[in-house]
């Protein structure tokens, strides 16, 4: 009797333990596919959408009559726990008769609310557009836009702004802050825009003998913003008047997380290809540098290619 129960002990045990070795490869199997899933949403959360990017993918093409417009895009969210850039388009049944308008954000990370904040102003931006150069150029939706944020927030939240403007063959910009608006044309690179930064202030004194070289190298707060949105008053970088554009011009707006990470040989490099093969690159070469504490990274790429206008009669 002894030896049947003992078999029977037996068995209830290798049952036990052939359903226990289910159970625990079921609940190994539940959380690698939870890893997994955070991982892809993790990837994911670099893409910020607002309602003008809902229609807009890179390699979008548009035509204005002058020019062949054609626009690429990346963004990543880095290291960093929550992705603060955010980037939009003019919607683009506008782009033929209004002009075609991009706005980048980099939201302060040392701030409050920075992906909000950052997210709100894209749209904001997008919801009065259209409006003419001179609108622009009087400085009403940056200093509004601005101090509407400030009275939310009272300086404890902000973020850079850039904005392009394209009417028929003429552009015109506004920055604040230290994310960065650069041209290809001719094989070389210009930055149109200034960053707004304790650096660059020093540097002014030096060029006015003020302080020497010697006093500002190695400053720690070189870094820091002297303009962002968000202040009581925003004081843009913006063009005087209209930028005469080219065929063959390619422009790059970017947050810092690209322009800090890779050189201007890089970048340059990279804005040589189509604006959707400048994406690809900027973002592979931003993988492969690994950098640690990699911050977010945003960058929206347009190319100006002149229409070829036919002469013929028939």
């Amino acid at each position: 009797m002894e030896t049947v129960l003992a078999s029977l002990n037996m068995e209830k045990a290798k049952d036990f333990l052939h359903h226990w070795g289910i159970l625990c490869a079921l609940v190994l199997v539940l959380v690698i596919a939870v890893i997994l899933v955070i991982l892809v949403l993790k990837r994911k959360k670099g893409k910020v959408v607002v309602p003008s990017m809902a229609d807009h993918s890179t390699g979008t093409k548009m035509s204005n009559g002058l020019f062949e417009i054609e626009i690429g895009n990346c963004q990543g969210i880095g290291e960093r726990e929550e992705q603060q850039d955010a980037f939009g388009f003019s919607p683009n049944n506008k782009w033929k008769d209004k002009g075609f308008l991009a706005v980048l954000c980099d939201g302060m990370g040392g701030l409050d609310s920075g992906a909000v904040i950052s997210n709100k102003l894209v749209a904001d931006v997008i919801k009065e557009f259209p409006y003419s150069f001179d609108a622009l150029k009087e400085g009403w939706i940056i200093d509004s836009l601005s101090a509407e944020i400030y009275s939310q927030y009272s300086g404890r939240g902000g973020t850079t702004l850039i904005i392009t403007y394209l009417k028929d063959d003429k552009l015109w910009f506004a920055s604040v802050g230290d994310s960065d608006l650069l041209l290809y044309r001719g094989g070389r690179i210009y930055a149109m825009n200034q960053r707004q930064e304790y650096g660059n202030h020093l540097l002014m004194k030096v060029v006015d003998d003020a302080l020497a070289m010697e006093q500002i190298e190695g400053n720690p707060d070189a870094p820091a913003l002297t303009e962002f949105m968000g202040a009581q008053h925003a004081d843009p970088d913006y063009s005087i008047t209209p930028w005469q554009v080219m065929d063959g011009d390619t422009y790059l707006l970017c947050s810092d997380g690209i322009s800090d990470t890779l050189s201007f040989d890089e970048i340059r490099e990279a804005m040589s290809h189509s604006p959707a093969e400048c994406a690809e690159i900027l973002e592979k070469s931003i993988m492969e540098k690994n950098k640690r504490y990699q911050d977010n990274y945003t960058a929206i790429i347009f190319s100006i290619k002149r229409v070829e206008v036919s002469n013929e009669v028939g």
